[in-house]
């Protein structure tokens, strides 16, 4: 049978042997960045108004993805060369020194310079986890192991926010970035010693010097949007022009165009992300600077969010095999999209409890569309290349993550410089989540992996 229409396992051989404690190993790793962004994401309304600077803040959740964006196919492509196995400590070592650089940091433009590290560690971590799944385990247990990873998200999503909200209003904001530490800790025991390491010295080399043409062109499109003059439009055009050239060397032949397979899939993983990034960066924000809710109360939406993200990851496990992988993206943009909605109603006055359902909605959508891409790359990747084909789906992930955030941090910086109210720019920013959303939808059937020819 066809790899992409395969049935997943059955649970009990997830954890079976030396792949068991690998996932092991790997869930610990994902609950590391789980912690991490959801308790992030609930203190920043509160570190904005210790250390200011607005224009800023979408910075502290793009400057991440750009690191991310230089570090994904650097270590999708290290991870075949050299193996995973010596890539994890320099990985954990990176989120050890963004952790305390943003725990201290007087400005918030030293916190973002912390976000960036802590991003470098993130990108890595991804790629070494999905690199690992896809080189190692049987493609009937990845569905299940993906839907694990997903779940890992749980309980820091019920326990992160809240705690980091909780800190944020009484000993302070700067306590939530020192909270992964001890996980970090745990995960780097445990995960060494399950890692399969099977290098090959032969295969292709990292791509650094285009990554890092992507990285800064990406930097500079976002550092000249936020801008009104004519210099800001330059470096905005000057960086895309970088971006776009650094790009094009490293996502697969006609990302642009949705080229079916891998392709498409790149290109879905962008907008996918893209859309949450434009909204999600931004809800705590809203509720506590517009609805006025304490930053303790406004977390509670992560935590619903990131609920039912596992619950749409489970779902996802249980009818791929049943449905193509564009069906199922397909309906976890609609999830999505209704959330967005929902989540616009309630910027313009619904009552404060309809944001639960919005994010409610959303967080399935992101659960059933964010791993099934992957699993369609995966399922039509050459044997022995798997990490290498799967990263450049990774790196339009995170840069949709960069650019989201990037936008709506624009708008919302440009709106208010103008005079123009933070409703005004939320609305802009919920708007390109949407937009996002459905081109998403429209272009979910093209992931399916081109059918080989068996005869």
């Amino acid at each position: 049978m066809d790899e992409a229409i395969s049935r997943p396992a059955p649970w009990r051989e997830v954890f079976r042997g030396r792949d068991g404690r690998l996932v092991v190993g790997l869930l610990l790793f994902e609950t590391l960045s789980a912690v991490h962004i959801l308790v992030v994401a609930a203190v920043m309304p509160a570190v904005l108004k210790d250390l200011g600077d607005l224009p800023l803040y979408g910075w502290a959740f793009s400057g991440a993805a750009l690191a991310m964006i230089a570090t994904i196919p650097i270590v999708g492509s290290a991870v075949d060369r050299f193996g995973a196995k010596p890539l994890v400590l320099v990985t954990a070592a990176l989120y050890a020194v963004g952790l305390l650089i943003s725990a201290v940091a007087p400005t918030m433009l030293v916190l973002v310079v912390g976000r960036f590290v802590q991003g470098a560690a993130s990108g890595s971590a991804y790629a070494l986890s999905l690199g690992a799944v896809a080189k190692t385990l049987p493609s009937a247990i990845r569905p299940r192991v993906l839907a694990l990873m997903a779940t890992t998200w749980l309980l820091p999503a019920l326990l992160g926010p809240l705690l980091g909200g909780w800190l944020a209003d009484t000993v302070g904001w700067r306590w939530a970035f020192l909270v992964p530490l001890p996980v970090l800790v745990v995960s780097v025991v445990m995960i060494i010693p399950a890692l399969r390491d099977e290098p090959n010295p032969d295969a292709e080399r990292a791509p650094i010097a285009r990554a890092l043409l992507l990285m800064v062109g990406t930097g500079l499109f976002l550092g000249g949007v936020t801008g009104d003059s004519l210099a800001s439009f330059l470096l905005a055009g000057i960086g895309a022009v970088i971006a776009i050239a650094g790009l094009r060397t490293i996502v697969p032949a006609g990302t642009a165009l949705a080229g079916r397979g891998a392709p498409a899939a790149a290109l879905c993983a962008f907008l996918l992300s893209f859309a949450i990034s434009a909204i999600d960066s931004y809800v705590p924000l809203m509720l506590t600077d517009v609805r006025g809710l304490s930053v303790t109360k406004a977390a509670l939406s992560i935590a619903v969010a990131a609920f039912t993200w596992a619950l749409g990851s489970w779902w996802q496990s249980h009818v791929n095999g049943r449905r193509t992988f564009g069906w199922i993206v397909r309906v976890g943009a609609v999830f999505f999209l209704a959330g967005v909605v929902v989540a616009f109603g309630v910027l313009h006055g619904w009552p404060i409890w309809a944001v639960f359902g919005a994010w409610a909605l959303a967080g399935f959508g992101m659960g059933t569309a964010f791993p099934t891409i992957p699993l369609a790359v995966m399922a039509g990747a050459d044997e022995g290349a798997e990490a290498r084909e799967l990263s450049p789906t990774l790196l339009m992930d995170t840069l949709g993550i960069a650019v989201g955030a990037g936008l709506g941090g624009a708008a919302i910086a440009i709106v208010t410089a103008a005079g123009g109210s933070l409703s005004t720019g939320l609305a802009i920013s919920f708007g390109l989540a949407g937009a996002g959303a459905i081109s998403l939808g429209a272009l979910a059937p093209r992931i399916d992996p081109v059918r080989r020819d068996h005869s």
